[in-house]
């Protein structure tokens, strides 16, 4: 997902040199599970797909290639530059604001979206016309982070406070710009209250040390509000300094938040909700 005039609340800006780093480290963390959660549900050639604010494009490349040579994927984001800049056969990058520009009803046999809903304050009213563009039979699959086991370390020391510090002011600048963090867990339960079948989730936290992609992907969200996170005094320099010093350290333990992954079906034509 990426910023623009029409979601200028976004925190995270695709556009930024830095999201090139979060992208790479999202790819690292989470790009395997989330295709085994999508290769598990049967994904196959001929099958149509929409890859729902595509950010780096990794996942949009890998159903692509899952779907060939009949098969289509579609890949919007507001912001194009971090999806492939060569033609991929089967994939199609769109520009596509998901809360304004009209959506497709019945159109997907899957419908995939990692890390949109959880920043839009529109995320019902979105959820539900991702619903509505599935196929009868067709997924979707949604993964957000949730807080509710956000590790960022005890503050037995000075370093570890500012550790601390610096995650919290995050969390709170997301907050300011609409995005809620307990919403993930409530997806199974959003799902199956709109009627969709066969509904699954679960949860994945990584854990690594300073240099590897937990820490990497930590860095590059707080160097990239780091002005935002000072100039609203959510935290000093001097703190943001330290952590940035200490996710580089191979000696200081990290984990990152907890992705939620839910899916569900549509019933085919026919059948009882």
């Amino acid at each position: 997902m990426s910023t623009s005039a029409e979601n200028p609340d976004y925190l995270l800006d695709n556009a930024d040199p830095r999201a090139e780093h979060r992208f790479e480290a999202l790819g690292d963390l989470f790009d395997a599970r989330t295709i085994a959660y999508l290769a598990a549900l049967g994904v196959t050639r001929g099958w149509s797909c929409w890859e729902v604010g595509a950010g780096g494009g990794t996942i949009a490349k890998w159903l692509a290639g899952a779907v060939a040579p009949t098969g289509s994927v579609l890949a919007t984001d507001l912001d194009l530059r971090r999806l492939p800049a060569t033609a991929v056969p089967g994939l199609t990058a769109m520009r596509h604001d998901v809360v304004n520009d009209e959506i497709p009803t019945g159109a997907y046999d899957l419908v995939h979206a990692r890390l949109l809903l959880v920043h839009l304050p529109e995320r019902e009213r979105v959820l539900d016309s991702l619903v509505r563009s599935l196929r009868p039979g067709g997924w979707v699959v949604i993964e957000d982070f949730d807080n509710m086991f956000l590790d960022v370390g005890s503050a037995e020391t000075p370093e570890q406070a500012a550790v601390r510090t610096v995650a919290l002011a995050f969390k709170r600048l997301l907050q300011d710009r609409g995005a809620d963090p307990a919403y993930a867990r409530r997806l199974p339960d959003l799902l199956r209250a709109h009627g969709l079948r066969d509904v699954g989730g679960e949860g994945r936290i990584v854990f690594g040390t300073g240099g590897s992609p937990a820490s990497r992907l930590a860095a590059a969200n707080y160097s990239q509000v780091a002005e935002d996170m000072i100039r609203h005094r959510l935290c000093t320099a001097a703190e943001l300094r330290s952590t940035l010093e200490l996710l580089e350290d191979p000696d200081f333990g990290i984990a990152t938040q907890l992705l939620i992954s839910a899916w569900g079906r549509r019933p085919e034509l026919g059948t009882r909700n």
